[in-house]
């Protein structure tokens, strides 16, 4: 059958960041499907547009057996109300000159956020009568409205609009997290309607352990590394300030890789603090997101201190499993706590507590069982999150939408 995928952001094994959308379209691909991506060419992380791409609106090639379209988007997209509309909006207007092209589908396939192109790709659907696909990897408007990102009321009349029109016409619903999925039920959605399929990872099926990257560390030192956006919702001042706690330990050092639009500010207040034991990396393709794991040796969640983020189940989570390492999550009470706890994979703290984390963390560097902590977590990323079973389990969610 004929696919047409719709996601503002999708990102590559070549990339830095979640590469879920890619590893579903190929699943699709390598079931027999003709796969369409409509995706921004964009690149959200750094606000800046790929050379070959100046100057066209709507550009079309082949990637990986995949048709993509990439279109354009604003490249503005910050923390005020404003550039964010501008860069959904803006993505949703060219999506939908892309999709206009492609021609019939058999099924539509839309995530999001951002709503305003998933409201497109529905009405879309809706249009050619075919069935849609929704997959909800956030509950927007209300994270944002939670997040102080969105307090205008106009906006959010609208948001809503857009999300229930989108759950109305969907013929099936991803859920990336429990607490999306019941937070969709609690607006009316029939839980029949639901499937769960989470974030995971890929293993190597012959359990080989990557080589450690060189990291700008002392080779001898105990890391404690965070791997992701240095964005809104973590709480990487609070990794500074843990860090500020434990200058007395100068064999523990703090190693934060990846980028984000707070990532000037962070490197701004390491300096002010004059940290010793911080090192800033930029952000690495995914696939070499392992070796670097590999020379961890405690593994960072921090979370700011909302309830919004009891139902958060982040990509880096999967990646620390599968790596082994002993995951330090500084959480609110709820998915991710449950999930380390149950695993008897590292140690949860109170979120935006530095002296709770640095405890944490010189607890975990003096601990005999740390590998053995990591291996518990990497023995559930077998037997729950393993990439491959959750691809096919999505194919199959999309195959009997059709």
């Amino acid at each position: 059958m004929k696919v047409l995928y719709v996601s503002q952001y999708f990102v590559s094994a070549e990339q830095a960041g979640g590469v879920r959308h890619w590893q579903h379209t190929r699943a699709l691909a390598a079931a027999g499907h003709d796969v369409s991506v409509v995706t921004s060419y964009v690149q959200h992380k750094t606000r800046s547009v790929p050379e070959r791409y100046a100057g066209h609106k709507v550009v079309r090639e082949a990637e990986d057996g995949l048709d993509m379209w990439r279109v354009y988007s604003t490249p503005g997209y910050g923390r005020d109300l404003r550039s964010r509309v501008s860069n959904y909006t803006s993505f949703a207007w060219w999506a939908g000159v892309a999709m206009a092209r492609i021609g019939r589908p058999d099924v539509v396939v839309a995530s999001s956020p951002s709503l305003p192109a998933a409201a497109v790709a529905a009405a879309f659907a809706a249009v050619r009568r075919v069935p849609f696909v929704l997959e909800v990897r956030d509950l927007w408007p209300d994270s944002a409205i939670a997040m102080g990102l969105v307090n205008d009321r106009a906006t959010i009349a609208v948001a809503r609009r857009l999300e229930r029109f989108c759950y109305r016409r969907a013929t099936r619903i991803v859920a990336l997290t429990e607490g999306i999925r019941d937070g969709m039920i609690e607006l009316g959605v029939p839980a029949g309607k639901i499937t769960l399929i989470t974030n995971g990872v890929d293993l190597d099926p012959t359990g080989a352990v990557p080589a450690p990257v060189a990291a700008p560390v002392a080779d001898n030192a105990i890391v404690a590394m965070y791997v992701g956006a240095h964005g809104t919702y973590s709480s990487l001042d609070t990794v500074l300030q843990a860090a500020d706690l434990l200058r007395d330990r100068p064999d523990i050092q703090v190693l934060l890789v990846g980028d984000g639009d707070q990532k000037a500010r962070l490197q701004e207040l390491a300096a002010s603090l004059d940290l010793p034991n911080v090192r800033f990396v930029d952000a690495v393709p995914k696939r070499e997101v392992p070796g670097w794991l590999a020379r961890a040796d405690i593994a960072l969640l921090p979370y700011q201190d909302r309830e919004l983020f009891a139902g958060a189940l982040p990509n880096k989570v999967f990646d620390y499993l599968a790596a082994s390492r002993p995951i330090l999550a500084a959480a609110p009470e709820g998915e991710l706590t449950r999930l380390v706890r149950s695993a008897d994979c590292g140690v949860c703290v109170p979120p935006e507590r530095p002296e709770a984390m640095a405890a944490a963390i010189r607890e975990l560097a003096d601990r005999a069982d740390r590998d053995a902590l990591g291996a518990r977590g990497h023995q559930v990323a077998l037997r729950d999150y393993d990439r491959r079973t959750l691809a096919a389990r999505f194919v199959a969610t999309v195959e009997s939408a059709a």
